[in-house]
């Protein structure tokens, strides 16, 4: 600029100065879209991941509710006098109490937001906070929910009864293949081969506590289904927030 009026230096020097801050408005602005667009994203992964959650919370508290039923059931065949009209309902009820069922929750995109501080992209401070929560929560305390794979009564079952009858009575007593559908304890009409069950009841008996077995049992999984239902309206209320977060900002 040197030679040049002042008034045309200065006037040039303002050009520069404002196209620098225009620039950087615009690369300010750009980086805040990104920004948002990313956090959408992650609202609609979110989303897919607390909705798969919770459909595996219905296979849970489905199973929870048929081994607490199984449990019960096979405590009043126990206490039931000789005779029963159904010999091997024992050890068909006892055989479903004792199965145990360990689904994969996920929460794949939510350790990746807390592993890569993309939760910040969330401006929305009680949603994060909502998040972090929900997630938290539940998976700080599903392990002490669960009802133990290794129960008593799993032992017990597992000494007197062949696995191939476990098999049978898990694929046919647990989930109706044809509908989906989990069938309820009385539903279930499977028995054990021809003149195997006295043998299998028999060695079931032998158990020192067999009724404490099952009261444990009942008592354990019907105290899941209700954990379980709690956690299942923890998550479909953050899945409703959720799904109001990313409609109000999806216009931008």
């Amino acid at each position: 600029m040197k030679g040049l009026p002042f008034g045309r230096a200065l006037a040039e020097l303002v050009v520069i100065v404002v196209g620098v801050l225009v620039a950087l408005f615009a690369e300010s602005a750009w980086n805040d879209y990104q920004g948002k667009v990313r956090g959408l994203a992650y609202l609609a992964r979110l989303a897919d991941e607390v909705e798969a959650n919770l459909e595996l919370l219905g296979q849970d508290k489905a199973w929870a509710r048929q081994s607490c039923s199984s449990a019960d059931l096979a405590l009043a065949q126990l206490r039931e006098a000789d005779g029963a009209s159904d010999p091997s309902a024992l050890l068909r009820f006892a055989v479903v109490a004792s199965l145990y069922q360990n689904p994969r929750y996920q929460r794949v995109t939510y350790d990746d937001l807390v592993a890569t501080g993309a939760l910040s992209l969330i401006d929305d401070a009680p949603l994060r906070e909502k998040i972090v929560a929900t997630y938290t929560d539940f998976f700080g305390a599903l392990e002490s929910w669960r009802p133990p794979k290794d129960s008593p009564l799993r032992t017990v079952v597992l000494r007197a009864v062949p696995g191939a009858f476990i098999n049978k009575v898990s694929k046919e007593c647990l989930l109706d293949s044809e509908t989906g559908s989990w069938v309820t304890a009385l539903q279930c009409s499977s028995t054990p081969d021809s003149g195997r069950a006295e043998d299998m009841i028999s060695k079931l008996k032998e158990a020192p506590d067999l009724e404490g077995y099952l009261l444990e049992r009942a008592w354990q999984t019907c105290e899941f289904d209700e954990d379980m239902s709690a956690a299942s309206a923890s998550f479909l209320d953050l899945l409703n927030v959720l799904g109001v977060a990313s409609q109000s900002k999806s216009m931008f």
